[in-house]
């Protein structure tokens, strides 16, 4: 996973790229149901082209979970250079509604260069027109973690999804794509990935590995896990950084949600 505005881990060094955007998850699904992951976000930049940079998680009236790496440069400056889709939907659908972002909050505690605390909360100004509006609400599907289900657990399968690149040096996929990966205990990621790249111990981050991995333009997507029987989803995580996209053998690292959520007013949003 990396940047798109995203963020890569090249000779051991934990710096966000943020380069031209390039695909969609690393040997993962394409998503033939808009309904399947009805929170998933695309971020784009407003120009010309609604540059799709990187992905978020809507969790309901327009609250809108993400990165932080992803936000931080267009922060600085004016919020009206990003607009979000909500919904999963193509990119190149032209009926979509591109809504602006009218708040954004994060740490005071993200560190750019440790990526610890890579999490950043926005809100997008929801259309007044019933027809304008996401077509169903997240919160029906998707829930934040609570006190009994909290840390990423080793061995559990969950999904990861986004617009972004197929591979390193490949394009912006124009559909949402999905993957399954499964999270690993941080010893076990720190052997695969060297105590320099993984993650702090007690960080508020985690790794996860499959088949599938996030790529560049999937920073800021989620991490959902369902319990069984349920059907609805956990929001566990959100798509931080990595070495490059999909090698062998190499965890991606996420953002624990539940380890940030007291940073965050949002339990009653969702």
């Amino acid at each position: 996973m990396a940047p798109y505005v995203v963020l890569s881990v090249l000779v051991l060094s934990l710096t966000p790229l943020f380069l031209p955007p390039t695909d969609a998850i690393v040997r993962g699904e394409r998503v033939r149901k808009r309904g399947m992951f009805p929170f998933a976000v695309s971020l784009q930049l407003a120009d010309a082209n609604w540059t799709h940079f990187c992905g978020g998680t809507h969790l309901g009236e327009g609250w809108i979970l993400t990165a932080a790496h992803c936000i931080l440069p267009l922060r600085k400056g004016n919020l009206t250079q990003m607009v979000a889709v909500i919904g999963g939907a193509s990119l190149d659908d032209s009926t979509v509604e591109r809504l602006p972002i009218v708040e954004t909050h994060l740490l005071d505690s993200y560190n750019p260069v440790t990526m610890v605390g890579d999490i950043a909360l926005l809100r997008a100004a929801l259309p007044t027109t019933p027809s304008s509006k996401p077509e169903s609400d997240p919160r029906s599907m998707l829930r934040l973690p609570n006190d009994t289900y909290r840390a990423a657990a080793n061995g559990e399968l969950c999904y990861i999804f986004g617009y972004g690149s197929g591979s390193y040096d490949g394009p912006i996929s124009r559909t949402l794509h999905y993957g399954t990966v499964l999270a690993l205990e941080l010893d076990r990621c720190i052997g695969m990935m060297g105590a320099v790249v993984a993650p702090p111990t007690d960080s508020g981050m985690f790794c996860a590995i499959g088949r599938s991995d996030a790529c560049k333009g999937d920073s800021g997507g989620g991490y959902v896990c369902q319990r069984p029987p349920s059907t609805q989803f956990v929001l566990r995580g959100v798509i931080s950084y990595g070495v490059g996209c999909g090698a062998p053998g190499t965890p991606g690292v996420y953002t624990d949600v539940a380890y940030y959520l007291r940073h965050f007013p949002i339990g009653p949003t969702v």
